[in-house]
């Protein structure tokens, strides 16, 4: 009778994926009888053990690389909150304050009286830009509204945030950005 490494069989029968030991005694090329099941009583118990745990440290980094992400995205969306907040005070500074442009046009002609044609044409363009204080911007005060609601809807529900709260939390960012562009050129 030839002799085995029984603890060898048993490491390499518990990593492998054979399901039962029969079968992985066949592979081996090992007669199945008394004395070999006796040999390996407990095998498939501790085979299922071994696959139990695996399955639990799969479930673990699984959960892991989830709550992860799901940190990300809160942090996402404070930042968001930071400078959407910066923003809307910005705007909100900005709601009366109107760019005004004077253009004023010069045009000089000097003219040739004999020959009854204008001689040199010149034109002068001046531009003066200054700001002003005038009424709050109506539009823009109800738009910075609507951005601060979303924004504090999104924010007080932390537990069902998703992707797609953090790209709304974004869009806002930008609405808000132009309407402080927009009342810096208005």
């Amino acid at each position: 009778m030839a002799k085995y490494n029984w603890k060898q069989l048993e490491k390499d029968y518990i990593l492998s994926d054979y399901r039962t030991v029969s079968a992985f005694l066949k592979d081996k090329g090992i007669d199945n009888n008394a004395y070999i099941r006796r040999a390996t009583k407990g095998w498939k118990e501790k085979k299922s053990q071994h696959d139990n745990k695996k399955v639990t440290k799969i479930i673990e980094k699984v959960t892991e690389k989830q709550s992860e992400k799901e940190a990300q995205q809160i942090v996402d969306l404070k930042t968001i909150a930071n400078d959407l907040a910066l923003n809307v005070i910005k705007a909100n500074n900005q709601l009366q304050t109107y760019i005004v442009k004077n253009k004023k046009k010069t045009k000089t002609v000097k003219y040739d009286y004999r020959s009854m044609k204008p001689k040199e044409e010149k034109t002068e363009e001046n531009e003066i830009i200054e700001t002003m204080d005038g009424i709050i911007d109506r539009q823009g005060l109800k738009m910075l509204a609507s951005a601060l609601k979303d924004l504090n809807d999104i924010l007080t529900d932390k537990q069902g945030n998703s992707e797609k709260d953090l790209d709304n939390a974004k869009e806002i960012l930008v609405k808000i950005k132009e309407v402080a562009n927009n009342d810096r050129r208005s």
